[in-house]
């Protein structure tokens, strides 16, 4: 879809600079924003775009800021195939270097907690610290159906006018919707010739990534992980957890024999998409993984 249609679309928060990045012989959207220290490079989950850590961002003024389309999203190239997290994490070495970045903190939410794992995993000389919010550090168990979990995991197909759209979005978000949460979620969606809106990720794009994402191994992958890494997963505030909260509290449990320098928390209340609901506090775990690696250089 054109991007001048994409739903929502406004200018970066203060400072933010849009521009594009070379990654793995493709074209990456990117946003930075100018600071000293420390670099940060954010990104998004699976369906989702640069615009979602705007709440974010300007809790972490003063600090060097990318966040990144990854490939097949926003307004980033969308190749046929090379959608493994091994591929997308791929796009990070030459994305830093076109902007002079040997290192960096890797934050990633959801899907993106993989990519970045994965990135520092490979990289361990470029991860200064890592930080995975709600993903990255659970696969899928041994005897899963794949066929089921893809069904389960497909995204909806919505077509619907824009208005229409917001309005379900609004009455949907687990958060308090305001001007900063439209626009950092609006623009997942683009208007097409018909004036319909329509996730700007095409759903054979989406299943190709989920079938990367089914087969990422989150054990062996943090087990080479050797900078600071950061865990949270967000769940219930108490009392009975359904299945899924009883899996990542496990996977969470078995942290501890797999990271060589980890911090594992548990935010209870928190929904999946804690940087909309609760940007301060992501922002706040982000400045302490920033402050753990210019504590550990002096």
């Amino acid at each position: 879809m054109d991007a001048a249609k994409v739903v929502g679309e406004r200018p970066p928060p203060a400072g933010g600079i849009d521009f594009d990045l070379p990654g793995q012989d493709i074209r990456l959207a990117a946003t930075r924003w100018p600071g000293n220290g420390t670099p940060v490079v954010l990104l998004h989950g699976l369906a989702s775009q640069r615009r979602f850590w705007n709440l974010t961002v300007p809790l972490l003024a003063g600090l060097p800021v990318l966040a990144l389309d990854q490939r097949g999203h926003g307004g980033s190239d969308r190749p046929d195939d090379g959608y493994t997290v091994e591929d997308v994490a791929g796009d990070l070495a030459p994305a830093l270097d076109a902007i002079g970045w040997s290192r960096a903190v890797l934050v990633g939410h959801s899907w993106g907690a993989a990519v970045a794992a994965t990135f520092a995993a490979q990289h361990p000389e470029r991860a200064l610290a890592l930080v995975c919010l709600d993903g990255g550090f659970m696969s899928p168990p041994a005897s899963f159906d794949r066929a089921a979990a893809r069904e389960r995991l497909q995204p909806p197909r919505l077509a619907m006018p824009p208005d229409e759209l917001e309005r379900m979005l609004r009455d949907h978000t687990p958060t308090h919707w305001t001007d900063e949460v439209a626009a950092a979620v609006l623009p997942i969606f683009a208007v097409g010739d018909d004036g319909l809106a329509r996730a700007r990720l095409p759903f054979e794009t989406h299943m190709k990534v989920v079938d990367g994402l089914l087969d990422y191994d989150a054990p062996a992958t943090l087990a080479a992980v050797r900078c600071p890494s950061w865990v949270v997963a967000c769940g219930p505030a108490g009392g009975e957890q359904d299945d899924w909260a009883q899996a990542k509290s496990a996977a969470l449990d078995r942290l501890s024999d797999v990271l060589a320098d980890g911090r594992v928390m548990r935010w209870g209340g928190a929904v999946h998409d804690v940087p909309l609901q609760w940007p301060a506090l992501v922002a706040g775990l982000v400045r302490a993984a920033v402050d753990g690696v210019q504590t550990a250089r002096s």
